[in-house]
Formats: C-alpha cells, structure tokens, sequence
C-alpha cells in the first residue's frame, strides 16, 4: 500500500509538470516565433520484492526527464509593416542585448533606436535588443540618397529598407532540436546545438510578414485532455492506497 501511494504521488507531479508544459503552450499560440515543447516521461526504479523471488519486480512510478524543443516552420502572417521580417528556412535572427548578451530568435518584429553612443539609428527588436549583422555587429539604418536643387547629394529621412534588408544577418546551427527556450522569444546555445554560425544562401527572408506560432492548438488541447485523465487516475490511486491502509489499520 505504501508503494502505491508513493507511485501515484510521483504520477501526480509528473503530470502536473505535463500540464504546465502544454499550458505554456497553449499561452504562446499569438507568440510571433514561439516553438511548442513537449515533455518525455520515463519510469522510476524497480525494485526486486522478495529475494527468493528474483523475477518479481515493482516499480516506482514516473517522471518527466526532459522536454524536447519542437521545431517547426510555421505559417506567416501579413503585417505590412516595412521592419516586420519572417523568415523561411531552418535559421534565425541574432540580438544582443544591453549587455552584450546575444540570442537566437524566429520574431522579426523590429523598431529603430538611436544609440547615443554611436549618434547613429540602429535596428532593434520590441525588447530594445539590437539585431545584429553576419559579423556580429549593430545595423546601422541605411537611409535613401537625394538631390537638392543644387545638385547637391543629400541624405534624406527615407529608410532604404532594401538595404537594410540585406544587412540583417541570419544564422544557423548544426542541430535546431539542441536548443533551448528562453524567455521573451529568445533561443539560447547549448552544447548539443552547436555555435551559431552565418548563413547566405538557402533561405527566404520576407519582409511585412510576421512568422506566427508553430503551437497546433488541436494537438495540445488533446495532450491536456489526456495529461488531465492521467492526472486523475493517480489521484485514484493515492485514494485508493489510503483507504486501504485505514481498512488495514481498523482492523480487530
């Protein structure tokens, strides 16, 4: 009886972490770029009963061991927004932050900012985060060249978005399913992924869309469903357990 309840209380956590995973997914399904997560479960110890008995084994619940990062391409949505970017293909943007802390990241939502440290506008993302070119440096904005009635050449206000275009760098790894989640639409660089490395050739990079969620909310609604009935079967088992153990305890 013991065992049994301590089985179905390990059931119980290991699907309530389940059911924060899918429901992190589900919260993410307007994220721009957000990849879905999908727990992996693996059974706890054995344990052998009796000794003269050495075939006679009892495990010891469940537990979740690690989650894998789904990668997917996903569809696209139209922004008509000139600083909005998706891209299609198996790469990302690079942003670094005020730290100089950089990330990967499928969201091309991005912004101007002046950097007072350059005097320069320079291209970043909502977060603030400066997008970052194939050699790792800030965009500055390319603006659009005029003619004065002098004939004088002048810069104007107007964003040569096609150069800037050009100047976003785009990188890969060797292994998309090395890495992890982070927050704020970021992916961070494990060992298992592999350094990021610059990319030029084999990729679409569209610029007024918006690369939407890859979160199937069909798929995830049905892994909750079944997450919640595993969930309250172990909850049946610890009642059961204990009822037993009262039984056995009132016993004459």
């Amino acid at each position: 009886m013991t065992t049994s309840f301590y089985t179905g209380m390990t059931g119980l956590i290991a699907e309530q972490q389940a059911m924060n995973i899918y429901s992190n997914n589900i919260a993410n399904i307007n994220t721009v770029g957000y990849k879905p997560l999908r727990p992996s479960f693996a059974d706890c110890v054995y344990t052998i009963q009796r000794e003269t008995e050495l075939d006679w084994q009892t495990g010891h619940g469940a537990y979740v061991y690690k989650t894998d990062f789904m990668y997917e391409q996903s569809g696209f949505q139209t922004t008509e927004q000139p600083l909005d970017f998706a891209i299609g293909g198996d790469c990302y943007f690079m942003v670094a932050d005020r730290d100089g802390q950089t990330y990967l990241t499928r969201d091309g939502s991005f912004n101007l900012t002046n950097n007072v440290d350059s005097g320069q506008w320079e291209l970043v993302n909502d977060a603030g985060e400066y997008v970052l070119d194939r050699e790792g440096n800030h965009i500055p904005i390319p603006f659009l060249m005029g003619i004065n009635e002098l004939g004088d050449e002048y810069t104007t206000t107007d964003i040569d978005y096609d150069a800037l275009q050009d100047a976003i760098g785009l990188f890969a790894v060797p292994n998309n399913f090395g890495l992890d989640q982070a927050d704020t639409n970021h992916f961070a660089v494990t060992a298992r992924s592999g350094n990021p490395v610059p990319v030029t050739a084999g990729y679409q990079l569209e610029r007024g869309y918006l690369e939407m969620s890859a979160v199937d909310l069909a798929t995830e609604m049905v892994h909750l469903i079944e997450t919640q009935r595993a969930y309250q079967l172990a909850s049946k088992v610890i009642s059961t357990s204990d009822e037993l153990a009262r039984i056995a305890n009132n016993l004459r």
